[in-house]
């Protein structure tokens, strides 16, 4: 037994050597606590024929229902809480500034998060399949949020993305319950951000954004009408493929955008497509292949 304990006690001892600081217990109703300074990222390895997350305390990961990051931890670590299913709640003090990728991914019993203000970056896949999470604040301090950060969280019914956002890549595609949006004037590029969102109905596009990109509203089969700002130059390949519902599309830009290809597959060739009147004949030209001519209208001033 002795023996035993011993084993036990090198490999915690041999943990802080190596990560800096970081201290962890789980009590007997599953509340993980950790604390320390920097949290290292963690890994997926492969193991007597099945993939394991070398966090230490993935071991238990079954009995982790809540987690309560001390003051003092500045990061969550990559893929730190990766398929913990059973939680229901976090706590992240003011001295964490970044959430790392896949931090978690697959945490499916997850409602809520509150992001303190100290937060800048929530990187890749942090939040991805957390498929009960319902709301999320998003604090003024997050100048990025990375690729797939919510991806297919499919109860995410409404989110505010702060004007200090210029990132924003892949970020909600798959969450089935947003129904709208407004995009921060922050933000210059698009790229399927949305995609099968599919009871989004409304989205804002300020005028800060130029591209956009590859399938971002892609099967936003609810969608009804969207508004192009003058400030766009290029439109992506399947951007607004099968947005089988839009009625009409409003273009502000004096010159069409570069289109790529199926931008427009599967919408209807007879909605309404308003456009500036002294660029008329340039935007049924470039829009020849999706709309009916007589469907492409001068906007009236």
């Amino acid at each position: 037994m002795r023996k035993y304990l011993f084993f036990i006690f090198l490999a915690l001892f041999s943990f802080s050597a190596i990560h800096a600081e970081i201290e962890w217990s789980l009590s007997e109703d599953g509340t993980l606590t950790i604390s320390g300074t920097d949290m290292p990222d963690y890994d997926i390895t492969y193991e007597n024929n099945k993939y394991i997350n070398t966090a230490p305390w993935c071991s238990s990961m079954k009995k982790i229902k809540n987690v309560v990051i001390e003051d003092g931890v500045t990061c969550i670590g990559v893929l730190a809480f990766m398929d913990c299913k059973n939680i229901v709640s976090v706590i992240i003090p003011n001295s964490v500034t970044s959430i790392g990728e896949g931090a978690f991914m697959g945490c499916k019993c997850l409602k809520s998060v509150s992001i303190p203000n100290s937060v800048t970056s929530i990187g890749p896949e942090a939040f991805l399949d957390c498929k009960s999470l319902s709301s999320v604040t998003i604090p003024n301090s997050v100048t990025s949020i990375e690729y797939d950060a919510f991806r297919n969280c499919e109860k995410l019914t409404s989110v505010t993305i702060p004007n200090s956002v210029t990132c924003h890549d892949g970020t909600f595609a798959g969450c089935k319950g947003l129904t709208s949006i407004i995009i921060p004037n922050s933000v210059t590029t698009l790229r399927g951000v949305f995609f099968y969102c599919k009871n989004l109905t409304s989205v804002t596009i300020p005028n800060s954004v130029i591209e956009i990109g590859n399938q971002t509203f892609q099967y936003c089969k609810k969608l009804n009408s969207i508004i192009i700002p003058k400030s766009v130059t290029n439109i992506g390949f399947s951007a607004f493929e099968d947005c089988r519902n839009l009625t009409s599309i409003t273009f502000k830009g004096t010159t069409p955008p570069k289109f790529g290809e199926d931008v427009f597959k599967n919408v209807k060739k007879n909605i309404h497509v308003y456009v500036p009147a002294n660029s008329l004949e340039a935007y049924k030209k470039a829009l020849e292949d999706y709309f009916e001519e007589s469907s492409i209208q001068a906007l009236q001033r």
